[in-house]
């Protein structure tokens, strides 16, 4: 991503609707697993907004390929190192879990590699979370913003992960309730803005927005505790690498 992009998600990350809903269904999807102390890696941490939710579920390293980000974590109190999404530089086999959250569908990134990378890296038996854009009729000047390169479908990236090696443990849509709301601005983006435009979503909103999108985003969570949801802006898998005990 470019520079101001890592500043802007630096900006907003703490309190914006959407990063908060993003840690809320987490929370939600992970709260049957059981971690104590656990070795964790983030790859692709950005300027380390995902570092200390991970936290309370054991001990995390945070990768990260830009200065810029990597700087800005440090102003938080975060040090990540350098290394990218299919080039770590960790031990094979000794992580429980290896996190990608809106990594792998990244201009510069080939996500069959990246796959490939964690499962080298955790042990056996350890957990992928992956988190990422979805469906690709919703591309538009924020995907060209943020250098995405694909908007993945559920089914598609699940694929994916099954050809890496992996067991899926659970698999959803997220932002569902949201989502006629962001299928209408898309369009209003596509129809509307010149195709060669490119602005990020990824910015302050009012007040009053913020607390009506975490109400109702909250309201989804609640939901994730007992089944996923069909279609929203975002995928989640949960998948088991091959081999150790659950």
């Amino acid at each position: 991503m470019q520079k101001f992009e890592y500043r802007a998600m630096y900006d907003v990350e703490e309190k914006h609707w959407w990063f908060v809903a993003r840690r809320l269904f987490l929370s939600t999807i992970l709260q049957k697993i059981v971690f104590k102390q656990r070795k964790i890696v983030d790859i692709g941490s950005g300027t380390g907004g995902m570092i200390r939710f991970l936290g309370k579920y054991g001990n995390v390293v945070g990768i990260e390929p830009n200065v810029v980000g990597r700087i800005l974590a440090k102003k938080r109190g975060i040090i990540l190192r350098p290394g990218d999404a299919e080039h770590t530089k960790l031990a094979s086999k000794g992580y429980d879990i290896v996190c990608f959250f809106d990594v792998l569908y990244h201009q510069g990134i080939v996500d069959t590699r990246a796959l490939i990378e964690a499962k080298r890296i955790l042990r056996p038996g350890g957990l992928l979370i992956i988190t990422d854009c979805a469906l690709p009729f919703l591309d538009g000047p924020h995907d060209r913003a943020v250098e995405g390169r694909e908007r993945y479908t559920l089914s598609h990236l699940v694929k994916k992960v099954r050809r890496a090696g992996f067991g899926i443990e659970r698999k959803t849509y997220m932002y569902f309730l949201l989502f006629p709301v962001v299928v209408v601005k898309r369009l209003i983006d596509r129809f509307v803005v010149p195709s060669n435009t490119m602005h990020s979503d990824v910015k302050p909103v009012a007040s009053w927005v913020n607390v009506i999108c975490m109400v109702v985003t909250s309201l989804e969570a609640v939901g994730l505790r007992w089944f996923s949801y069909p279609w929203g802006s975002s995928v989640c898998i949960v998948a088991r690498a091959p081999g150790g005990m659950k």
